[in-house]
């Protein structure tokens, strides 16, 4: 198994896969770095690049803008999360907020084409 680098600057965190991302994501609640840990036994490097990834997410989602814009579809916090798994980071380790929010529509419309 090969390891996961340690992230030294933003550009350097590694992309997850959406299911090792999202699976027991709950972006109201707390998040003990014990129980991600357990979750990258094999990788501890893995678990930071979680919490990064998981860091940037609730940030974005916690902007007053992203908040109400967030309430307007419901299905734009699970493209969110989905894209959280490996959208680049910006310089400050967050997700530039209106690429990430284009981002988030253009798969929202790509969803709702293919569900057409």
């Amino acid at each position: 198994m090969q390891r996961t680098p340690f992230p030294a600057s933003p550009c350097e965190v590694a992309a997850l896969s959406v299911p090792e991302f999202i699976c027991e994501l709950d972006l109201t609640g707390s998040v003990s770095i014990d129980a991600v840990c357990r979750r990258f036994l094999e990788d501890t490097d893995r678990a930071v690049v979680w919490f990064i990834r998981f860091h940037a997410l609730t940030a974005w989602c916690e902007r007053i803008d992203m908040a109400q814009w967030l309430q307007t579809t419901p299905s734009h916090a699970h493209h969110a999360c989905e894209l959280a798994a490996s959208f680049d980071l910006n310089d400050a380790w967050q997700f530039d907020a209106e690429r990430f929010r284009s981002a988030v529509e253009s798969v929202g419309r790509l969803t709702d084409t293919v569900a057409s």
